[in-house]
Order: structure tokens, then sequence, then C-alpha cells
């Protein structure tokens, strides 16, 4: 794939590109990608400092973790988010604990746009 806005990570991805089966997942779930990547982010921007583990994400979403988790790792590669820490999970885990990056906030700072 190529690196544009339709592809990984703006876009979901696929790992074998003459596997059928695996574009077409990522064709069907793409719409709806956006709108709980959108989702996930508003939870990390909320926690603030604190942040929120895509378990948390998932739970405060009220979705499965296994679709919160993609969108988390596709936020942290455009670099929305970034890494803070670690915490234990539900399933005592250490998992990442995930804030807005940086680089995000001075992005969005330097066009004039809102976090």
């Amino acid at each position: 794939m190529e690196n544009t806005k339709s592809s990984y990570p703006y876009y979901p991805g696929y790992k074998d590109k003459e596997g059928e089966t695996s574009v077409e997942a990522a064709e069907l779930i793409a719409a709806g990608s956006v709108t709980i990547r959108e989702k996930c982010f508003n939870v990390i921007k909320q926690k603030g400092n604190f942040g929120a583990t895509a378990d948390e994400i998932a739970e405060l979403l009220n979705l499965s973790s296994f679709t919160v988790r993609p969108r988390v790792t596709e936020l942290y590669k455009q670099g929305k988010i970034e890494r803070k820490e670690t915490r234990k999970n539900a399933s005592a885990r250490n998992a990442y604990v995930y804030v807005v990056s940086r680089k995000h906030i001075n992005d969005q700072l330097m066009e004039g746009g809102t976090i």
C-alpha cells in the first residue's frame, strides 16, 4: 500500500494483497473505523495527562477491545497520540497509557485549530 490518507494507518490495513478476504474485511470496516478512531481520540483527549489504555477506552465506549486496539494503534502511528507509561489492565498485565502527543498539539496550534 502506498503512503497516503487512503492507506494504513489512515485506512484499515491488511497483510496479504492477494488475500481477498483480508482486503474485503478492511474495506467493510473502513467507514466505521474513522468514527471509532475519532471516538478513541476524544476519550484520550478528555483523559488529559492521566491518559487511557486501549482497554479503558473500550470500556468507556462500550466496545470490544478487539475493535478499539487497532484504532488506537492507527492514532499512534499517525502521531496523534503517544505512549506515556504503562499500568495494569483488567487482566493484570501492563498496558500502554496513551495521551495526546506533543506533536499533534503543536501541529494544531501552528494551524490555528483546536486540539
